[in-house]
């Protein structure tokens, strides 16, 4: 294997370990919250059984999904510079991931508001969760990973209809 190519597996690894994260909070959110408030899953709705803790289950800061993000974002130009045409699927993948952070994120804006901040919410003196900048990070990605699809794309297919081997 050439450098780069071990750079772009490493630099792919990074980012999917990183927004995989934040998918992985909401799925920890909502079995915890499933499990041990009564079924209790946001805080407007009422419990199915008797909870053992009372919603949340835990709070989820926003540091806690903006860190992971952030690394993301760091990462995904150098991820798609490096990875050869070759390799395309698993921009494509990265993809996937991102749409996974992107939908926990938002939910978890939504359901802890703050009380300051940019952007109010229609409850009175509430704003949305600073979340929204682990959102906004994630967001800064799909156009990178877009244009990556693309270009590496057209190659990828030149690559698979000549039938040449799939290395750099």
């Amino acid at each position: 294997m050439t450098r780069a190519r071990d750079r772009a597996t490493l630099l792919s690894r990074i980012y999917t370990i990183a927004l995989g994260f934040n998918a992985l909070v909401l799925v920890a959110f909502i079995a915890g919250s499933m499990i041990f408030t009564g079924g209790q899953v946001a805080e407007s709705e009422t419990t199915k059984w008797e909870p053992v803790w009372y919603w949340p289950v835990f709070v989820v800061p926003p540091w806690l999904l903006i860190l992971p993000a952030a690394v993301a974002a760091i990462v995904v130009v150098p991820m798609c510079i490096l990875t050869p045409a070759a390799q395309a699927p698993r921009i494509i993948g990265a993809l996937g991931v991102t749409g996974a952070a992107i939908a926990s994120e938002v939910i978890f804006m939504l359901m802890f508001p703050a009380d300051s901040g940019l952007f109010p919410l229609p409850e009175e003196g509430t704003y949305l969760g600073l979340h929204w900048i682990a959102l906004a990070l994630s967001v800064l990605c799909l156009p990178v990973l877009i244009v990556a699809i693309v270009v590496k794309g057209i190659a990828y297919e030149r690559i698979r209809k000549t039938g040449a081997e799939f290395y750099d």
